[in-house]
């Protein structure tokens, strides 16, 4: 997004990097989330609590939502000031605040990606939220934000194909992690964990067929 955005000038490019510096840091609250679902549906998952897993992982949506929401309000209510803490350029600012309203409508779908991806990672399935992000973003997002970009849209668009790209995967992790059969999951669990078990067992016998040569003398 940094290489099309440099693309369209210089204006663009600085506006670019004040939108980017502070997603950076609006993530870290989606981030947050994300990892506290990963501990709290693992813990709930190990010690066969199913029911608690699934409350778990849904309470990690809504109040993924909700901060997403309180986010929205915060960037809507400052989009015309806010460039002004990086850039007092004139011209930065206006196009900050015309792109910002895409931004904002971003947190959203960017808490419910970070939370429900935290969920499938305490189920042990993040290869699921990997293949989903993988084919939104380079499948859907960038292509389509590029497109836009360059055909009218200006920096807006590269932000709207993010937009649509994000809310496809924040929903479509969401509908897989709420209709999960977590007794299912349950199972899955503690079959790894023998699994793991096992293979720590071959290697520590493995060990001790081979002793070093220190214990040989």
């Amino acid at each position: 997004m940094a290489l099309a955005a440099g693309r369209l000038g210089e204006v663009p490019l600085a506006s670019q990097s004040v939108i980017m510096t502070a997603d950076q840091v609006l993530n870290t609250i989606p981030f947050g989330v994300g990892v506290a679902v990963s501990a709290r549906v693992g813990n709930m998952l190990g010690s066969r609590n199913a029911k608690g897993a699934a409350r778990s992982a849904n309470v990690g949506a809504w109040l993924s939502i909700i901060l997403g929401g309180v986010v929205l309000a915060m960037l809507m209510g400052t989009r015309n000031h806010f460039a002004k803490i990086f850039n007092d350029d004139v011209k930065v600012v206006t196009l900050t605040a015309e792109v910002l309203p895409y931004v904002a409508l971003f947190q959203i779908a960017d808490g419910l990606n970070g939370s429900c991806g935290g969920a499938l990672r305490g189920m042990g399935r993040q290869h699921i939220g990997a293949a989903v992000n993988l084919l939104s973003y380079y499948g859907g997002a960038l292509p389509l934000g590029v497109w836009l970009a360059f055909h009218g849209w200006g920096l807006g668009g590269l932000w709207v194909g993010q937009c649509i790209a994000l809310y496809l995967v924040g929903f479509g992790e969401w509908v897989i992690v709420a209709w999960s059969n977590w007794d299912y999951q349950v199972e899955q669990a503690f079959a790894r964990m023998d699994k793991d078990e096992l293979v720590e067992n071959g290697q520590a016998g493995s060990i001790s067929q081979h002793p070093s040569v220190d214990g040989q003398q």
